[in-house]
C-alpha cells in the first residue's frame, strides 16, 4: 500500500474517532410498556371497576375504569382517588387525585403517582358518587421504566462498532496486494 494510502486511512480513522466523541449525547425516550391490569370488574357499591397501572419507579400510572353496575346506568361519580403506601410500612399513605378523562362508555381517571423505590405497594382506590361508592385494596410492584443508562448506549452500539470494525478490515484487506 503507498504511504499516501496509509496516512489516509489513518487520518480518516483519527476523524471518526474525534466526531464520535465531539457529538453531543442526547437523551433518549425510553420505551414505556403498555399499562397492565391489576383489578378487572370488580362491583364496587354501584359501579363495575377495573384499574390498569404502569407502576414505574418514579412516577407511575394508574387508570381506573368505571363501568354501570347492575341497575345498567353510570351515577354521576364525585370523586376518585388513589392512596399508595409501601407494603413494608416505612411511609405513611399518600393520597393523589384522579382526574376524568373523556371516554365514549363509562368513566375513565387518571393520576400520576409517585414511587420513590422498586418493593411492592399497596394501592387503595377511594370511589365516591351520588349513589354510594367504596375502596378497593390491591397491592402493586413498582418497576425500574426500562432505561439502563449510559451502560444502555455501550450496549446497543456494539453490534454496530462490529460491524463497522469488519467492514473497515475487509476494505483494508482488499487494498493489501495479492
Amino acid at each position: 500500500m503507498p504511504s499516501n494510502d496509509k496516512t489516509y486511512v489513518r487520518h480518516l480513522r483519527a476523524v471518526i474517532l474525534i466526531l464520535l466523541f465531539l457529538t453531543p449525547a442526547t437523551r433518549a425516550a425510553a420505551h414505556e410498556g403498555p399499562p397492565f391490569p391489576i383489578v378487572v370488574d370488580r362491583e364496587v357499591g354501584p359501579y363495575t371497576v377495573s384499574i390498569w397501572t404502569d407502576p414505574d419507579i418514579g412516577i407511575g400510572t394508574f387508570f381506573v375504569i368505571l363501568e354501570p353496575g347492575e341497575e345498567g346506568s353510570l351515577p354521576d361519580i364525585r370523586d376518585v382517588r388513589i392512596g399508595v403506601r409501601p407494603v413494608s410500612g416505612r411511609l405513611s399513605e399518600v393520597i393523589y387525585d384522579a382526574e376524568p378523562q373523556r371516554v365514549g362508555y363509562g368513566a375513565r381517571y387518571y393520576a400520576e403517582v409517585e414511587f420513590d423505590r422498586g418493593e411492592f405497594w399497596t394501592v387503595r382506590i377511594l370511589i365516591d358518587g351520588t349513589e354510594g361508592g367504596g375502596e378497593i385494596l390491591t397491592e402493586v410492584e413498582a418497576t425500574p421504566d426500562g432505561t439502563i443508562g449510559p451502560i444502555g448506549l455501550v450496549l446497543y452500539a456494539l453490534p454496530f462498532i462490529a460491524v463497522a470494525f469488519l467492514w473497515v478490515k475487509a476494505v483494508l484487506r482488499r487494498r493489501q496486494p495479492a
